[in-house]
């Protein structure tokens, strides 16, 4: 007497009994009416014979395309300009971050993603740099700096307000508009000054709102400088902000 085998399929999140009287484990799902498609793997393989209490396996695989974007840092480009004042600077061009996209070939089993492979990359944007101009360099000693606004300047205010000032120098980070800090970046509120505002600030000369911080709130600014040794002689101060058109 020949006697049945009890065959379990799992599929599809389903379990298909199967009484089979002999055969492999392809007859098996064809019995079940367990359809292959593309990809799929079925443990054990399909030609293996069947036996009793035998359960075979039918994984999903299913492949698509992905991609995934990725900013492209913007670099800071300076340029001199004499028809500026020395130490003045002027944001002639803002930096835009430009972005790459990878492809990739996704693999799923069951709906589990099980492999990502890279299979191409291209530039859907191209960063644009920031380019700032500057005056002429000079060499000045401390007591040459200015201190007050240049005639020059002056029919360009459009307002000036009193604040209390901090300094810093380089942390490592980028700023808020995403460039590298250099003198005559200032740090702001943009509830109170915007970012992009051109300054000229008492003591310390030209410069421009482009960073922000945590405690930097309301009439406050944080005022960059090069060496760490500038920003401790700075201090604590309060100063006038000349806001320029």
């Amino acid at each position: 007497m020949v006697w049945g085998k009890h065959i379990v399929i799992q599929a599809d999140n389903r379990k298909y009994p199967v009484m089979q009287f002999g055969g492999s484990v392809g007859d098996a799902l064809n019995k079940a009416k367990v359809t292959l498609r593309g990809a799929d793997i079925v443990y054990p393989p399909l030609d293996t014979p069947v036996v009793n209490e035998q359960e075979i396996i039918v994984k999903r695989v299913v492949q698509e395309g992905i991609y995934s974007d990725q900013l492209i840092e913007f670099k800071l480009e300076r340029k001199t300009d004499r028809k500026l004042i020395p130490g003045q600077q002027q944001v002639v061009q803002y930096g835009k971050c430009g972005v790459s996209r990878s492809h990739y070939l996704a693999t799923y089993q069951d709906g589990q993603e099980v492999k990502r492979e890279e299979v191409g990359r291209e530039i859907i944007r191209e960063p644009q740099p920031m380019i700032v101009a500057m005056g002429p360099a000079v060499t000045v000693s401390r007591s040459q700096v200015r201190t007050t606004l240049p005639e020059s300047m002056e029919g360009q205010v459009e307002k000036v307000i009193t604040a209390g000032s901090t300094a810093y120098t380089h942390t490592g980070y980028r700023t808020a508009t995403g460039v590298t800090p250099y003198k005559g970046v200032v740090s702001v509120d943009p509830r109170v000054i915007p970012l992009g505002t051109k300054l000229f600030v008492e003591n310390y000369g030209p410069a421009v709102a482009m960073d922000t911080g945590g405690d930097i709130k309301g009439n406050r600014i944080d005022v960059f400088f090069e060496t760490q040794q500038e920003a401790i002689s700075w201090g604590r101060r309060t100063v006038k902000v000349h806001i320029m058109e």
